[in-house]
């Protein structure tokens, strides 16, 4: 690929902006990626991901590459500085809704490495490294100034996108004069990531939240012998002075003795709540950390940050292949408000961690243990966050929400005429329509489905019908059966468009996208 062909620059190559460039890429787009550093970055940041990020690596075909440097995620407790326990939250149960692990740990430098050597099986993605965006220009019609680093040669970019996945500093951000929204939250942490010297140490075999006021901490499981903890960085302390390597030894005290581990890492972070006001500006746009930081006590960071791209990808690649600008829209739409939820959630859970006063730690305990003995101190982690309410979703006639519209869709494993697979591997990318096996579709939600670009997929439950997919476990048949609904239309992000009952709701369901689709274009007003 020539420098001039791409149609979309990506600006940053962390996880979310080389998993972008793979998404973009695989949907045939042409692709340049640049990141000012000249490798990974070699030590540990994001811990955490779900299962909808790991279907995104299924999707770009890294899934079983970026499995090699994952581990099993266990269930989070907080507990009070005695030791009692006040909260637990656990994954859904088995089968797996998305066919993966619900929570994974994993270790952030194997997992880029895996990306960007993905990355390298498609001929129209161009990664450059050591390469740095000095200048940007008319967001409209974008003009990026690049350096290279290694030659010391400057050179210029004229692609129809740019995404600025460029962190929480992010040039682009800043050369827009996009402001952020601050959600007020901002404490100090340090992070201590250790690696075991000897795997029989005796340490909690959950992920704990200890809600001591006289420190706050947390206590993370990582893959193979990774451990994380963090502590809040108290009033009055000096965060260089925490970081320091006796100081460490002192707080881990408690869990190891100095022969025990090794230091891999330690960073004092402020974990922040702040969303940008604006996600695209002109033809630029943002995602990841560029545009919101989520306070870490879900480990949403990297994971929305991932489905930012997810959610674009598809557009970017739906409107460079002919479809109308007006898609672009539904990208802040649907993600910023999702996001302020996102972080209003975690800070909730944050405050809780975080309160030092020791009478309101006392009095929240006491709310919280009753909770527990209530039967409702347990909870699914995923439950936690909403759907996408807003956007490109479907709505009932009166402006309702549709059920399940917005969620993520179920991928049963299957078998048909092919060997045992995730439903992703089965199906063609794109929209799809897919249907419980019992249910017939019109012929008029064929002919409906074929022209709004459609592809219609029946899905049954039992080997009675050996010419169709059938699901293992009844995980989307019992999705469909909880929504009222024996079919399901969904983007190619796999987030729900709506459900429907029969074929005639399923006809006007493909008719509000072919409308949606087929609207002109706005009249673009240039940026000031």
């Amino acid at each position: 690929m020539t420098q001039d062909e791409a149609d979309v620059m990506v600006v940053g190559l962390g996880p979310v902006g080389i998993t972008l460039c793979n998404l973009l890429a695989a949907a045939g787009v042409r692709v340049e990626g640049i990141d000012a550093a000249d490798d990974v970055y070699a030590l540990p940041r994001a811990i955490g991901m779900d299962h909808e990020v790991m279907r995104v690596f299924q999707n770009i075909g890294a899934a079983d590459a970026v499995a090699a440097a994952t581990g099993e995620y266990r269930p989070s407790e907080y507990r009070s500085a005695d030791g009692v326990l006040l909260r637990r939250f656990e994954s859904p149960s088995e089968p797996c809704p998305l066919a993966w692990p619900p929570y994974m740990t994993f270790l952030q430098p194997e997992l880029e490495r895996a990306l960007r050597a993905n990355g390298k099986k498609f001929p129209n993605l161009t990664l450059r490294t050591a390469t740095e965006l000095v200048d940007l220009e008319n967001p409209d019609r974008p003009v990026l100034t690049l350096h290279d680093k290694v030659s010391g040669e400057r050179s210029k970019r004229t692609p129809r996108y740019v995404v600025g996945c460029d962190g929480a500093a992010s040039f682009v951000r800043r050369r827009l004069g996009v402001a952020l929204e601050d959600l007020d939250f901002d404490e100090p942490w340090l992070v201590v990531d250790m690696i075991l010297e000897d795997g029989h140490v005796a340490l909690p075999e959950t992920n704990v939240q200890f809600c001591d006021p006289a420190r706050p901490h947390t206590y993370v499981r990582g893959p193979d012998r990774l451990r994380r903890w963090e502590f809040m960085i108290l009033p009055g302390e000096n965060p260089a002075e925490i970081n320091r390597p006796e100081r460490i030894r002192q707080l881990l005290s408690p869990w190891l003795r100095p022969d025990q581990a090794r230091l891999w890492r330690s960073a004092t972070y402020n974990f922040h709540a702040l969303v940008a006001q604006q996600w695209r500006v002109g033809s630029v746009f943002l995602a990841g950390d560029a545009c919101h930081m989520t306070p870490p006590f879900l480990a949403q960071g990297m994971v929305q940050g991932i489905k930012d791209a997810a959610n674009l990808a598809w557009k970017l690649a739906y409107v460079i292949g002919g479809r109308s600008e007006r898609l672009l829209d539904t990208y802040q739409a649907e993600r910023r408000p999702f996001i302020r939820e996102v972080i209003e959630i975690t800070k909730r859970l944050g405050r809780v961690i975080c309160e030092l006063d020791p009478g309101k730690a006392r009095a929240r305990n006491a709310e919280m243990v009753a909770a527990m003995h209530a039967g409702q101190g347990v909870q699914v982690r995923q439950n936690l966050f909403p759907p996408i309410r807003h956007g490109l979703v479907a709505s009932g006639v009166d402006g309702s929400s549709i059920a399940g519209a917005g969620e993520p869709c179920p991928q049963p494993w299957v078998v048909g005429p092919f060997d045992r697979m995730r439903l992703d591997d089965a199906l063609p990318p794109g929209f799809q329509l897919l249907i419980a096996g019992e249910m017939d579709p019109s012929p008029r939600l064929l002919d409906k489905s074929r022209e709004a670009g459609v592809a219609v997929h029946r899905v049954a439950q039992d080997r009675s019908y050996p010419s169709l997919l059938v699901e293992e476990d009844r995980v989307l048949a019992d999705w469909l059966t909880s929504k009222r609904a024996r079919a399901v239309l969904v983007r190619p992000d796999h987030v729900v468009f709506g459900t429907a009952a029969d074929s005639g709701e399923a006809e006007q369901l493909v008719e509000q996208l072919r409308t949606v689709l087929a609207a002109p274009d706005p009249q673009i007003v240039p940026a000031s």
